[in-house]
């Protein structure tokens, strides 16, 4: 029997900063989807962490906060995107959908940088074979 459960991560957001910590460690495989409203203008990053603790994916990496930007994978063309770059929008609205690798991380968020206009909607269902 498949495991799942899905969680929105941001919801309409419309302006830099992190979504929801979710909590994946019982789980092996994430499937993410966002989608834009109000043409969107902005970077979309995705991060993760071992961290026993949750981590604060707003402030600054450290040896007391650990975690990192994530690889997605496209699912609509398979193309790797490096986490440090992630997914930028120039003002044209998107529906998109990702797999990225969560195993042996403890928590995954996304990240909203570089906005400058329209809203952003963000889920992740998260599974198991």
């Amino acid at each position: 029997m498949r495991q799942s459960v899905e969680y929105t991560i941001m919801s309409g957001k419309g302006s830099t900063g992190v979504g929801s910590n979710i909590y994946c460690q019982d789980f092996r495989h994430a499937v993410i989807s966002f989608s834009t409203t109000g043409s969107a203008n902005c970077t979309i990053k995705f991060a993760g962490s071992i961290a026993t603790d949750s981590p604060d994916f707003s402030a600054a990496q450290s040896p007391t906060n650990l975690y990192d930007f994530m690889e997605v994978k496209d699912l609509q063309d398979g193309s790797a995107i490096d986490g440090d770059v992630g997914i930028t929008l120039a003002g044209t609205d998107d529906n998109r959908i990702f797999e990225m690798n969560i195993n042996g991380l403890q928590w995954l968020n996304a990240r909203l940088t570089a906005w400058a206009a329209g809203a952003i909607t963000v889920k992740v269902r998260l599974y198991n074979d």
